[in-house]
């Protein structure tokens, strides 16, 4: 008895209908590509350089801004592949199919969308062995990192083949794009961000949460047309994927000259900055934040992470400077105390700094009607208070 004679007693049993067992037929778009392993159906789209994408055009570059990924410093998306998965669920593990392999790379001087296509589970060897002999070195995903590779992973183990990307480098878009764009985007499914920053809106997508029930009903049906929303749908998420990739790469490029009026995101650029460690560079992005247009709280989160960026750098008058320009937008406790410990400690203005640990004092009254604050911030301030007003006694008597 043959596996398609036992899936048949199983539909039966569970009231579904069997599958049929028919001649396949060569597909009516795409062509049938031969491997060791059997047949694959395989579909290409073509994309020109310079061919409009939204409002960009789609170019090839060579590098990414180093601020997309420290970690990858010398990233080069021309020479990478864009890898999309379009599969039977999103739950993972040894039950979930790739039926759709997307994967897009450039080739003569053209953007090439590959897709390997599943039409039975019995042709899942030829077309992970497809995708292996195309693959190029490094990757572009979205989400990737926590799904799609993962599960690419999980089937080539399954089936005992070598792992042809899993020292690869991988730019997972998803990350950097939530960091930079955070300010900006009501959400980062990739159809919002190609929409809001590439100016890309998808006419007649079909929604991914239908994606596996059409897959199934085709293996029911053999309709091939049944696929063909799916392979457009899967097309469209590579080349957009690509395109944000370059489009990102260009604007945070203006950013860092003089050719960027977004105040949030050089808000956010200088965050990133920060937290790699760069501290200077932080500064001299969130400088170029115009403080006649952005918003006040836009205003206050710089004034904060430059007076930060200073006290890293060492910068104690420009830190009080920040720090006394975001406490006149938004009086903080935060930055009372900071201002107490600068005056006290660097600029030895004792009286300066007794009157911030004063207003810190104040504002802890105002905010212990507010909600629930920690006891130990008043006794710490109470410790200051007492430590400075001994240091100006014994100034006093000498």
């Amino acid at each position: 008895m043959n596996l398609d004679s036992k899936l048949n007693i199983y539909l039966k049993s569970s009231g579904s209908k069997p599958r049929k067992t028919v001649r396949r037929q060569p597909p009516r778009i795409g062509y049938l590509r031969d491997t060791s392993l059997g047949e694959i159906w395989v579909v290409d789209w073509e994309f020109e350089q310079g061919q409009l994408h939204g409002n960009y055009e789609i170019k090839k570059i060579s590098e990414i801004s180093s601020i997309i990924d420290v970690n990858l410093p010398d990233f080069n998306p021309s020479r990478a592949t864009v890898i999309d998965t379009e599969t039977t669920g999103l739950a993972g593990g040894t039950g979930t199919y790739a039926f759709i392999i997307g994967a897009g790379f450039w080739l003569d001087g053209k953007f090439i969308v590959r897709q390997y296509m599943m039409r039975d589970f019995n042709e899942e060897p030829a077309q992970l062995l497809a995708l292996a002999e195309d693959y190029s070195g490094s990757l572009i995903s979205y989400n990737g990192k926590c799904f799609d590779i993962p599960l690419l992973l999980n089937r080539y183990r399954l089936h005992r083949f070598e792992l042809p990307f899993e020292n690869s480098d991988h730019l997972d878009m998803l990350f950097p794009g939530r960091r930079i764009w955070k300010r900006s985007m009501p959400g980062f499914k990739l159809t919002q961000m190609e929409e809001l920053i590439l100016g890309y809106a998808r006419d007649g997508d079909i929604p991914s949460h239908l994606i596996p029930s059409i897959f199934f009903e085709y293996l029911q049906t053999r309709d091939e047309s049944l696929l063909y929303p799916i392979l457009h749908h899967n097309r469209d998420d590579i080349l957009s994927l690509y395109h944000l990739t370059s489009v990102t790469t260009e604007i945070v490029d203006q950013c860092l000259g003089n050719d960027s009026n977004d105040d949030e995101l050089l808000l956010s650029l200088g965050e990133m900055y920060f937290n790699t460690g760069d501290y200077n560079q932080a500064l001299k992005i969130t400088d170029k934040i115009k403080a006649e247009f952005a918003p006040n709280n836009t205003l206050d989160e710089a004034a904060r992470l430059q007076a930060l960026s200073c006290k890293k750098l060492g910068r104690w008058n420009r830190a009080i400077e920040c720090f006394i320009k975001a406490n006149e937008h938004k009086p903080d406790i935060y930055y009372a105390v900071e201002l107490a410990k600068l005056y006290e400690h660097k600029s030895k203005n004792l009286h300066k700094a007794l009157e911030f640990v004063s207003q810190a004092e104040m504002l802890y009254e105002i905010d212990t009607y507010k909600s629930d604050v920690d006891s130990s911030i008043m006794a710490a301030l109470t410790h200051r208070k007492n430590r400075l007003k001994r240091k100006i006694n014994r100034l006093l008597h000498n």
